[in-house]
């Protein structure tokens, strides 16, 4: 089983295109930061999210090198998921994409050539995925990209392996052995060594390019190539006819592959499984084990594994003697290889083209020396040269004669088929004729049952219209109630906060008065007796020490007790709760991760919630949206928060900022963070809100 280097380490080459793409001179600030925040999702274990907002942003970035690198990064993304349609269609539109820069174009380039070549490999398309690997070699090489270059050759030399060429694919992996300085092309190299060596049956020299891999991936995540690994000393039992070995080493890479999602090594495990079965004779459990492979190699559209799954049930079902089920999986091993065989037709004329300009030049060449013979021969012996040119003349002649009958039985095949093909015409001409006069019949009655529908319809149609001009004045009634009833619930709201302000205020006047007031007025009478008493300067620390712990708790009391007592995603979504119940107002979260957020100090989460509530409520009075989408992440020792609405927006240069916008840069200030707000007349608006943990 060769090792084929795949999505695990491609998009990392996807990461560096893009940064040498934000580096360009008139690059969109605003674009940048969105697109690299997604490369950081999907670096960084958050794939999905990375999907998910890639997609999004998709429609509404405008530059072509922003909505190339997104496109590539989706076609990456498919192709970690074994969804190989996808990732190339993917791929097809970064390419469609023109980048006014040469070499980051043909960067991108080389990128998706790769992604062709094993996306159409995992297909069993090895001639179209060697051309790919082909075209990405050269221009590699003109564009001076050496790193990528060595990932072509990889992948050529795979794709030798497959078309059974082992002698080129021998050469081409020791090159990347010697030359690469890339771990992966290394690592990728020494695993299809030690298969290639033991095909040949040279089974030390496999394991010791094995060994070398296994030690390269100890303790460091590489999970797919310690699959590969196992994958190829499971072939070495197998060669060996240690069947048993061979089937436990099988299954423990199955159950790697599941647990890492490495569908393809899965599915071959799985073929390698089943023919072990079949050797044992256990024809039953070798019958599950294809029908399992056959339904995912459909699911994941592998042709090679699902034609190799139907020749085997094909071989178990006659073993078993149920012919029938044999003949129907034959036929479909063989339509599966047909259409192999069609998608690789291309290839197949372009070979047949070169060999017979081949055979051509060879028949020149023959003519020409049958001349030269017959003028050596003709000065020693002109009658043997004259007759040695007749007989080879005569070969010749019966030659083309041959060729001329196999046209003529071509011609005379394709007549018997025009012929056929004409009495189907001439079938189907009178069926058509057939189906005409029944239509026509069906028509006539359908026209004579739909004059009296059309008047119960045009009746059915008044009423309805009556009916909907009641509805809309008892919605506009409605909707008066249900604006006069807001009104009442905020006027409800402030009041009952003014309330608790003041009662808040009085509490802390008491206890400032009560405890602080009187232990200042102790430390002041103290200090009016320093002079008489000396040693009350201890005490008076105390009274000090204890003034400032009042200070102190006071202080702390503050903060509302629902943000002291109740966790920071909870509070949140609580608050959400009670907005959407009201306000019947549609609000989107999303939190990374909760537990970093519900873990930041009291202070801080306290400022958070207070500019949420008061983004909100400025959207419910001013905005007259119907969504709200709230992102909140923890990354990098920094808290990302994004508020958007899709209400009527406003024009930031002549607006001037409310009272609500004014706490709101008032806090963010306070906390040290940057605020950017992004809005237009009917377009929404966006505010991004940036603060380091460390400046709280």
């Amino acid at each position: 089983m060769s090792f084929n280097l795949k999505s695990i380490f491609v998009y990392l080459f996807i990461c560096i295109t893009y940064a040498g793409m934000a580096q360009a001179v008139g690059i969109d600030a605003k674009e940048k930061e969105k697109v690299d925040r997604i490369f950081i999702f999907f670096n960084n274990g958050a794939p999905q999210k990375a999907y998910e907002l890639a997609k999004k942003n998709l429609k509404i970035l405008k530059t072509n090198k922003s909505k190339a690198n997104l496109n590539l990064l989706l076609a990456q993304y498919f192709h970690n998921q074994s969804s190989i349609d996808s990732s190339l269609y993917f791929t097809k539109q970064a390419l469609d994409y023109k980048i006014n820069n040469d070499s980051l174009q043909a960067r991108l380039t080389i990128l998706g050539y790769n992604l062709y070549a094993l996306n159409n490999k995992i297909k069993g398309l090895n001639q179209e995925s060697k051309k790919w690997h082909l075209l990405g070699v050269e221009l590699s090489e003109k564009a001076n990209e050496t790193n990528l270059k060595y990932w072509h050759l990889h992948g050529l030399a795979n794709s030798y392996l497959s078309l059974d060429e082992q002698n080129k694919a021998l050469v081409i992996f020791k090159e990347c052995l010697k030359n690469s300085s890339d771990d992966e092309i290394i690592l990728g190299s020494c695993i299809n060594l030690g298969a290639i060596y033991s095909s040949l049956g040279q089974y030390d020299l496999s394991n010791n390019y094995l060994l070398r891999a296994k030690s390269m991936c100890q303790n460091n995540g590489r999970n797919n190539a310690l699959a590969s690994i196992l994958l190829n000393i499971g072939n070495n039992f197998f060669d060996r006819g240690l069947l048993n070995d061979a089937l436990e080493t099988f299954y423990e890479v199955q159950k790697k592959s599941q647990e890492n999602k490495l569908y393809n090594l899965e599915l071959f495990a799985l073929g390698k499984i089943g023919t072990i079965l079949f050797k044992q004779k256990r024809y039953n459990d070798a019958s599950l084990i294809f029908s399992q492979n056959l339904s995912k190699s459909i699911d994941l559209g592998i042709l090679s594994s699902e034609m190799h799954s139907y020749e085997m049930l094909s071989k178990i079902f006659e073993k078993k003697g149920d012919y029938k089920s044999a003949y129907t999986n034959r036929k479909n091993y063989i339509f599966i290889k047909d259409s192999i065989a069609n998608l690789e037709k291309g290839e197949e004329i372009n070979r047949l083209e070169i060999k017979y300009q081949t055979l051509e030049k060879e028949k020149a060449i023959k003519i020409l020396q049958i001349e030269s013979n017959n003028k050596t021969l003709k000065i020693k012996n002109r009658d043997a040269a004259i007759e040695t040119y007749k007989l080879e003349q005569s070969i010749i002649a019966k030659q083309n004669e041959n060729q001329v009958l196999q046209f003529q039985n071509g011609a005379e095949k394709r007549k018997n088929e025009i012929a056929l093909l004409k009495e189907r015409e001439e079938l189907k001409a009178v069926e058509l004729s057939r189906q005409k006069t029944i239509q026509y019949v069906v028509l006539i009655a359908f026209f004579i049952l739909l004059i009296p529908i059309i008047g119960l319809l045009v009746i059915y149609y008044q009423k309805l219209q009556a009916q909907s001009l009641l509805l809309l004045k008892e919605k506009e009634i409605n909707v008066q109630k249900v604006n006069s009833l807001l009104k009442d619930q905020e006027i409800k709201l402030i009041k009952a906060s003014i309330a608790g302000q003041d009662q808040e205020r009085k509490k802390i006047a008491q206890e400032m008065h009560d405890s602080i007031g009187g232990n200042l007025a102790a430390i002041k009478l103290q200090f009016s007796q320093l002079s008489d008493s000396p040693d009350k300067i201890d005490l008076i620390y105390r009274q000090l020490d204890d003034t400032y712990e009042q200070v102190r708790s006071l202080s702390h009391n503050l903060l509302p007790k629902k943000v002291r007592e109740t966790d920071f995603i909870r509070l949140i979504n609580e608050y959400i709760k009670n907005i959407a119940d009201a306000c019947k107002i549609e609000v989107n979260t999303a939190f990374y991760s909760e537990e970093k957020l519900n873990n930041l100090a009291k202070e801080l989460q306290n400022d958070l919630y207070a500019i949420f509530q008061e983004l909100t409520t400025n959207t419910i009075k001013h905005a007259k949206a119907t969504s709200i989408d709230l992102q909140l992440d923890l990354l990098n020792d920094s808290i990302f928060f994004v508020f958007e609405d899709n209400g009527v927006g406003f024009n930031i240069a002549e607006t001037a900022s409310g009272i609500g916008l004014t706490n709101v840069k008032s806090r963010v200030a306070n906390i040290g963070g940057v605020l950017h707000i992004d809005s237009h007349p009917n377009r929404g608006t966006i505010i991004n809100i940036e603060i380091p943990i460390t400046s709280k």
